[in-house]
């Protein structure tokens, strides 16, 4: 059976990691989490906070770029007779404190869940960011006044939206349905794989609780014909994990996952097709184990090499014994 041609292409969505929805100095994003915690922060003036706690308390997909400054400060021959001014620099330091802390550089963009997760990792109080006891830096009477502390104890969660386990174990039961008795599955190609992983050659059993990959797996295997349209991004399997947010079908773990948008397009690009195509789940699964012969291809990126947390390796740099072994004994 040959690939069916590309259906009706649909326009690209507007917010994407390279169109932050929210643009702040490093420094406010603690100020945003002091707000919340009921300090007058001088960092962020208390609406411009609300703001962006309102969005991401609804969207914890919108995408948030650090700005800093510190870098654009001019060579010192070019400088002016006026004395630096106190307050400008110690911003400068507290944005790059930020940032150092989580790993990043100044125009870096990550999704407010994220964001904020890495933030709550990193950071565990704003005193010695925001204020210290060197003379001429004393910084923010609120540093210290545990409302930073008190929202950090709750959580990512209690300053970015998450899905409840009853929307969760709604759209599992929904989604539960459409693969058992839909005319076709749509799901993303390195999903494949994960479910090849699982599995492992028969051992992987029950479902999985961030996923429907053992439903798939179930349908596949009852119908071996069934067809699987191979789509880029969150697929039908995704619908009732946390990190799915059902509103614009993005997801919100690391980095927006944008890992496994490339193990997608290696994918395809290993299978010799395009987003899209449809094939027979037998035919798919037989292509997939032909042209990939270990995960260390696609999930390790080809060399194994961890070059950051974005781009975190599955299965392991040498290859996932579990793919390895459902490569062997297939699936049906």
């Amino acid at each position: 059976m040959q690939p069916e041609p590309l259906r009706r292409p649909a326009p690209a969505l507007d917010d994407g990691l390279c169109r932050p929805a929210i643009c702040v100095p490093a420094r406010q994003l603690l100020g945003t989490v002091c707000v919340l915690g009921g300090a007058p922060c001088p960092l962020i003036a208390a609406e411009e906070a609300r703001v962006v706690l309102d969005r991401v308390k609804a969207d914890p997909t919108a995408a948030i770029r650090l700005e800093s400054d510190a870098d654009a400060v001019p060579h010192y021959t070019r400088l002016g007779p006026a004395p630096a001014d106190p307050e400008a620099v110690f911003n400068r330091k507290r944005d790059l404190d930020v940032l150092q802390r989580l790993g990043l550089a100044p125009g870096d963009t990550r999704r407010a869940r994220y964001l904020y997760a890495a933030l709550f990792a990193a950071i565990e109080t704003p005193d010695g960011i925001c204020a210290h006891d060197t003379p001429g830096w004393e910084g923010c009477p609120h540093a210290r006044s545990g409302a930073y502390e008190r929202v950090r104890a709750r959580g990512w969660q209690g300053v970015v939206y998450a899905r409840s386990a009853a929307e969760r174990a709604a759209y599992r039961s929904r989604n539960a349905e459409q693969i058992t008795d839909g005319e076709r599955l749509f799901i993303r190609p390195h999903h494949l794989m994960c479910l090849s992983c699982w599995h492992n050659g028969g051992q992987g059993k029950g479902p999985r609780s961030n996923d429907t990959l053992y439903e798939v797996l179930q349908r596949v295997r009852r119908d071996p014909d069934v067809p699987i349209t191979l789509v880029e991004g969150c697929c039908m399997a995704c619908d009732c994990c946390d990190g799915f947010h059902p509103e614009n079908g993005r997801c919100v773990h690391d980095g927006g996952l944008i890992r496994d948008y490339k193990k997608d397009l290696d994918v395809f690009q290993r299978l010799g097709l395009m987003p899209g195509a449809t094939l027979p789940a037998r035919e798919a699964f037989a292509l997939l184990f032909e042209r990939v012969p270990s995960t260390r291809d696609i999930c390790g990126f080809g060399d194994g090499v961890l070059r950051s947390r974005e781009w975190t390796i599955c299965g392991g740099p040498d290859g996932s014994a579990g793919y390895a072994r459902t490569r062997e004994t297939g699936v049906f």
